[in-house]
C-alpha cells in the first residue's frame, strides 16, 4: 500500500481510491490493465539440508523465499517448491506450491525432469547424507535436458554432501579446504565483513546494514550501437546499474573456473560439451586486519564470489554457483533475532537486529541484492521461457507503454508508407523504456535475441554480443565505421508496429493470444523492417563509395 509523502496530505477520498486500485491489482491485474497477460511460469525447486531451513530463524531462508515469491514482475512468476533432505523444511510465512521433507532426487514423486525448470541447492552438511549416484545421474539428466541449477555452500566442506559431486557444479566452486583457501580462522580465510557501527572488527558485522562491495566482471563488444560500452554479466545488471553489493560474512567459500574442460561425468558423458567454459563473474575483496572478534587478522586478497555457466550455448542447462549461502539467509539480510547476550536490542547496535531493513541506505542495498536473486532465477530459466519473457516485453512495450503512440500523432499507420526514420524512433524509444524498466543488460539481450531469431548479421554476432565475444586482446580493435544503431531501431520498431496492427482491435482476450502468434507477427514485421533498414543503409553506402 502506498504511503503519502510527509510534505502533503492526500484527500481521504483519493486515498480510498488508491486503496481500491491496489486491491483490484492484487485480485486480478486485468481489472486495472485490460492488456494484461499472465506472466511466464517458472517452476523452482529449492533444496537444503542440515541446520538450514526455509523458516524465519537466523539460518532460515524465509526472506529470500519472500523476495522470490513477491517480486511482482509482469513477465515472470516463480512457482516455488521447498524441500529438505531431513524433516525440517520450515515455514517461510508465505504460500508456496509444495513442501517436501525427506527429499530424494531418485523419488519420482519428489523429482523428475518435467516437474521443475530449475533447482537451487543450499548445502549445509559436511558430507553426511550425500547424494547417491542414482540421484546425481537423475539430476545430471535434468541439467542436460535444459534445467538450470544454482548451488552454494559455505566455508570448508559445508555443502559438499548436497553439492560437491553434482555435474559441472563440482568444478565451479571449492567444496572443501584442501587447497587452504576456504578456512575459518586463518589469515587467508575469505572474510568479507565490513566494519559496522560498533567499534572494532566483530563477527556480527555480517548482520548490520553495511554490505560488502563486489567487483563484477565487465564485458564489451567491438561494433555498432554498443561500441566501447561495458556491461556486467546479466545476473549482476539492474535498472539502476551494476550490482556491486552482497551481504558480508567472516568466512566464505570460493567460486573458481574448472581446471579442465575435458572431464567426463559418472556416465562417461562430457562434463562441458562443446568446450563452453564457466567463468567467475564477480570477485569479493577481503580487507586486511579483520579479526571478527577472535580470529587471526586477515590478509588483503580477492576471490571468486559468483560463477556462471551458459549451458544454452551447448544445448544444456545453465549453472550458477555462489561463494556462500550467507548471501541468502536471514541473519545476513534482516539481522539476528537475538544479540550475543541472548537479548534483543541491548548490547549491540540496532542495525544488527534489523539488518538492511534498519536504514534507508540499507534498504537500497537490499533492493540491489534482490535484483541479484531475481536475475539469477531469470538467467537459469529454460530457453523456451527466455522466449516467453521476450514475448511479454513485446506485448508490454506495445500495449502498456504505448511506445508507438508516444512517437507519432497518427492513429492509423500504413506499414508500407512509413519512412524508416519513424520505425527507428519507435524502436529506440522502446529499447529506452525497456532499459529503464528492466535494465540495460535486458535491453541489450532483447535486441540480440531478435537478431538471433532473424538469423541476421551472423558474421557480426561475435562483435555485437559482448557475452559471447571472444577475441585476442592483442588484435587491433575495429574502427567504428559501421554504426548499426539505426538498423536495430528500425527492426524493433517494425516488429512492434506489426504486433499493434494485428492485435490492437482483435476481438480476443490478451491471454488467449498465443505466445507463438505474437512472436511470429513480431518477427514478420521485424523482417520487413530489416529490409527497409538494409535498403536505406545500402543507399548511404553508395554515397560513401563515390568518395573513391
Amino acid at each position: 500500500m502506498r504511503t503519502p509523502n510527509d510534505s502533503f496530505t492526500l484527500h481521504p477520498a483519493l486515498l480510498d481510491h488508491l486503496r481500491y486500485r491496489d486491491e483490484l491489482l492484487l485480485k486480478d491485474p486485468r481489472l486495472v490493465y485490460p492488456w494484461w497477460r499472465r506472466p511466464c511460469r517458472v517452476r523452482v525447486l529449492l533444496v537444503t539440508n542440515g541446520f538450514l531451513d526455509f523458516g524465519p530463524g537466523d539460518f532460515g531462508l524465509s526472506t529470500f523465499v519472500q523476495m522470490l515469491t513477491n517480486d511482482q514482475r509482469y513477465y515472470v512468476r516463480f512457482e516455488i517448491t521447498l524441500a529438505h533432505r531431513g524433516t525440517n523444511v520450515g515455514d517461510p510465512g508465505i504460500a508456496v506450491h509444495r513442501t517436501i521433507p525427506q527429499f530424494r532426487f531418485d523419488n519420482t514423486d519428489h523429482f523428475s525432469g518435467d516437474l521443475y525448470d530449475q533447482v537451487w541447492l543450499f548445502g549445509a552438511d559436511s558430507g553426511g547424507g550425500a547424494l547417491t549416484n542414482a540421484e546425481l545421474l537423475t539430476l545430471a539428466g535434468f541439467m542436460n535436458g535444459g534445467g538450470g541449477v544454482f548451488a552454494t555452500g559455505d566455508h570448508g566442506n559445508l555443502g559438499i554432501g548436497l553439492c560437491g559431486n553434482v555435474l559441472r557444479v563440482r568444478a565451479m566452486r571449492l567444496w572443501d579446504n584442501a587447497t587452504g583457501k576456504v578456512g575459518m580462522t586463518d589469515p587467508h580465510r575469505n572474510d568479507t565483513n565490513r566494519a559496522g557501527h560498533d567499534a572494532g572488527s566483530q563477527f556480527d558485522d555480517q548482520s548490520d546494514d553495511v554490505p560488502q562491495t563486489i567487483a563484477p566482471k565487465l564485458y564489451s563488444n567491438r561494433l555498432g550501437w554498443f561500441w566501447k560500452e561495458t556491461y556486467p554479466h546479466p545476473i549482476l545488471c539492474s535498472p539502476s546499474g551494476k550490482i556491486t553489493v552482497l551481504p558480508d560474512h567472516p568466512h566464505e567459500g570460493e567460486c573458481v573456473t574448472p581446471s579442465s574442460l575435458t572431464t567426463t561425468y559418472l556416465d562417461n558423458s562430457p562434463e562441458f560439451p562443446g568446450g563452453v567454459a564457466p567463468e567467475v563473474i564477480a570477485h569479493s575483496t577481503v580487507p586486511a586486519g579483520n579479526t571478527a572478534g577472535s580470529k587471526q587478522a586477515t590478509q588483503a586478497q580477492t576471490f571468486g564470489a559468483i560463477s556462471a555457466y551458459d549451458g544454452h550455448r551447448a544445448s544444456v542447462g545453465r549453472v550458477v554457483t555462489d561463494a556462500t549461502w550467507h548471501h541468502f539467509v536471514n541473519v545476513n539480510l534482516v539481522g539476528e533475532i537475538f544479540d550475543v547476550d541472548g537479548n534483543r536490542g541491548t548490547t549491540e547496535h540496532y542495525t544488527k537486529l534489523n539488518g538492511f531493513m534498519s536504514t534507508a541506505t540499507g534498504q537500497q542495498h537490499l533492493k540491489q541484492i534482490k535484483h541479484y536473486y531475481i536475475n539469477t532465477a531469470v538467467y537459469l530459466a529454460r530457453p523456451q521461457q527466455q522466449r516467453c519473457f521476450n514475448t511479454h516485453y513485446i506485448w508490454d512495450l506495445t500495449f502498456n507503454h504505448r511506445v508507438i503512440e508516444a512517437t507519432t500523432s497518427h492513429a492509423n499507420l500504413d506499414f508500407g508508407r512509413i519512412h524508416p526514420s519513424l520505425l527507428y524512433e519507435i524502436g529506440t524509444h522502446a529499447t529506452d523504456v525497456l532499459g529503464r524498466k528492466a535494465g540495460q543488460c535486458r535491453r541489450l539481450k532483447f535486441t540480440l535475441d531478435i537478431f538471433y531469431e532473424l538469423e541476421a548479421l551472423p558474421d557480426l554476432i561475435p562483435d555485437i554480443d559482448p557475452w559471447i565475444s571472444r577475441f585476442d586482446p592483442e588484435e587491433a580493435p575495429l574502427l567504428p565505421w559501421l554504426n548499426l544503431e539505426p538498423l536495430y531501431g528500425i527492426v524493433i520498431g517494425a516488429g512492434l508496429l506489426a504486433v499493434r496492427e494485428k492485435f490492437l482491435d482483435a476481438d480476443v482476450e490478451p491471454d488467449q493470444v498465443e505466445d507463438d502468434d505474437i512472436r511470429r507477427v513480431f518477427v514478420e514485421g521485424a523482417r520487413r523492417g530489416l529490409k527497409h533498414g538494409s535498403d536505406s543503409l545500402n543507399r548511404r553506402l553508395e554515397i560513401v563509395n563515390t568518395l573513391r
